[in-house]
């Protein structure tokens, strides 16, 4: 079988797998303990920034009713919201307990989750969702000559601002349509390249309930993950045609 490894591609995912990378790889680092914690991600992470195309918008938020990350009230009373991180490309805002919005002099907002009243409440994510683009999903594929599509995912793991996702399944793409089907995919790279990769924001959009949150010793927290396909440059994929 021909090896894909550590080639760079033109790559389409589905929503699975964008809610999967908005999570795993943005939203973690949009907790402001981690920023307050980490100088040098603070600094990354400075308001204003521009991370992605002016097309993308990226939210967390417990305020929407019925997902498994929302809730009325935080774990220290705060009441929920919805924060847009990326507005039109650009960082906006991040995610807040009390006391990380006291020392970085910003609001709380009602980001601050324990499992249960034996842990202490930490920032976490709740519902975190790219916003739905505008580009038909078959447009996507329009012009790749030699991408890959993929979609569902198997595992993934994030090291500060590096991931590595590995995909459920798997396809080339030549010409703009699907091709044949490709095995042990895995995709990674940095998260700020990536985003600043994306080249199109599907027009579909698809909720991933199934997931448990793992930090700081704290497993299984109910959180939702949401987000339309994407089309995103220079992606480092590894696998078996």
């Amino acid at each position: 079988p021909k090896r894909l490894m550590g080639s760079t591609y033109d790559v389409v995912i589905d929503p699975i797998l964008s809610g999967l990378f908005v999570h795993e790889a943005f939203g973690h680092l949009s907790e402001a303990d981690m920023a307050y914690e980490n100088p040098d991600l603070l600094e990354v992470m400075t308001l204003g920034r521009r991370f992605g195309p002016r097309d993308l918008q990226i939210f967390d938020g417990a305020a929407l009713e019925g997902h498994r990350g929302s809730y009325d009230y935080d774990d220290e009373g705060c009441p929920a919201t919805t924060t847009q991180l990326i507005e039109d490309g650009v960082l906006v805002g991040r995610l807040h307990s009390r006391e990380t919005a006291g020392k970085l002099d910003e609001q709380p907002t009602g980001n601050a989750r324990c499992l249960s009243y034996h842990y202490p409440p930490l920032v976490r994510m709740t519902n975190t969702w790219i916003g739905r683009g505008s580009t038909p999903v078959d447009e996507l594929f329009t012009g790749i000559q030699t991408g890959v599509y993929a979609k569902n995912w198997l595992g993934g793991m994030t090291n500060g601002e590096m991931f590595t996702f590995t995909a459920g399944e798997a396809w080339m793409i030549r010409d703009g349509e699907l091709a044949e089907p490709v095995r042990d995919v895995t995709l990674s790279g940095n998260v700020f390249r990536t985003l600043a990769d994306i080249e199109g924001i599907g027009n579909d959009f698809y909720w991933d309930e199934s997931g448990g949150c793992g930090k700081a010793g704290q497993s299984g927290l109910p959180v939702g993950c949401g987000g339309p396909s994407l089309r995103i440059r220079n992606v480092v994929v590894g696998g078996e045609a």
